[in-house]
């Protein structure tokens, strides 16, 4: 429960009415109800709302200077107020004070004050839990680990031995840290070897039998304020380590592999696959279901829009679309090249037809009544 005031403070708005109004939830224009609700105005869409459902709170763009409600702030970046206001609305994840009964914690661990370990957790030997961290439940620690202050991993999540995860990291359920990467090799020379020396189909002189594994003997370090989406998965290194930079943000169902390199600060959107050993940079974004072949590399700042296939290295700051992926101008022309396809169609219909009409014309009949050339 806070005031028009005190709300205004804190997203930097400029507020216009009464700054004593109490506020005790924040809606859709739509789901606004009474006078102690605040409509969150993200656009001009929904101004026919305000009057409708009688508003008398709102919060929206600075451009719309002259609400038709008593109470509203302005604020430069909606958005970012927005983020601001459900952290002063926050409803945190229920999560036990204390350690509970039914957690196995090795007797090794080391846990620092107001750790809060769940129903059903296991924490292996000689792992560390910084102070303020939760566990909510049903949460799989192994040997070796090392995780910050503040952490809070949700339910099912799992962290394999020697992992090294910061502050303030979300690890959202059942999310799996720390898995064996996927990585396996021939006996002898096979399919695989030939496919990537491009050779042709019979070319191929011994197919693949056995599969020998190579274990990941590494680890995976998450830098401080990273967040891991649902059922996203981060492999160990093969030798060294997996590494997430300070503030990535990994949304759901996301698949690093092993040696995997990604910078800071960037945004990786749902499905996104990373092959082993990729390196990404910094404040790259990752569209929903992009495809980053194993040693690739993208420079900082770029974008790779969604479902894009890479077939090599993306140099900073550039965007790249489609698959396989190609900077977006490029993509553009051939998409317009696609639709001018019929028209062309169309006009060599006419031409082909033009040069039948012709051809009759010049008949070998009517050829030999032509005279003789000079030369004759």
């Amino acid at each position: 429960m806070k005031t028009l005031g005190e709300i205004a403070k804190y997203v930097d708005g400029k507020l216009q009415g009464d700054p004593a109004t109490v506020i005790t939830r924040i809606l859709h224009p739509a789901l606004v109800r009474g006078p102690n609700d605040l409509a969150l105005v993200l656009s001009a869409g929904v101004l026919s709302l305000l009057k409708q459902n009688q508003v008398t709170n709102a919060i929206a763009p600075a451009e719309m200077t002259s609400l038709e409600v008593p109470n509203y702030i302005l604020v430069t970046r909606p958005r970012v107020a927005l983020a601001r206001l459900l952290e002063l609305f926050e409803r945190p994840v229920y999560s036990e004070a204390g350690i509970h009964p039914t957690a196995v914690i090795d007797r090794t661990v080391k846990l620092g004050e107001k750790v809060s370990v769940g129903p059903h957790c296991w924490v292996g030997p000689n792992s560390v839990i910084g102070a303020e961290t939760r566990l909510v439940c049903n949460v799989s620690v192994g040997a070796d680990v090392e995780i910050g202050e503040k952490a809070l991993l949700h339910p099912g999540v799992t962290v394999g031995d020697r992992c090294k995860i910061g502050n303030r990291v979300i690890i959202q359920p059942n999310a799996s840290i720390g898995g064996d990467g996927f990585s396996f090799v021939t006996a002898e020379p096979g399919n695989i070897e030939a496919a990537r020396q491009k050779k042709q189909p019979g070319e191929v002189s011994r197919a693949d039998n056995e599969n020998i594994r190579i274990n990941s003997i590494g680890n995976v370090v998450i830098e401080d304020d990273v967040e891991v989406g649902a059922g996203s998965c981060i492999d160990r290194g093969t030798l060294g380590e997996t590494k997430i930079g300070r503030g990535t943000k990994i949304d759901n169902l996301v698949q690093i592999g092993h040696n995997v390199s990604v910078g800071k600060n960037c945004l990786v959107v749902a499905q996104v696959g990373m092959g082993g050993s990729a390196k990404i940079g910094e404040r790259v974004v990752l569209g929903g279901q992009a495809g980053v072949p194993d040693h690739f590399a993208i420079g900082d700042d770029a974008v790779i829009v969604a479902q894009a296939g890479l077939p090599g290295d993306v140099p900073a700051r550039a965007t790249v679309i489609g698959s396989p992926a190609m900077p977006v101008r490029e993509y553009l022309q051939q998409q317009m090249n696609f639709r001018r396809l019929p028209r062309l169609n169309q006009r060599v219909k006419e031409l082909e037809q033009k040069v039948e009409e012709l051809e009759k014309r010049l008949r070998p009949e009517d050829r030999s009544q032509e005279p003789e050339s000079r030369s004759q």
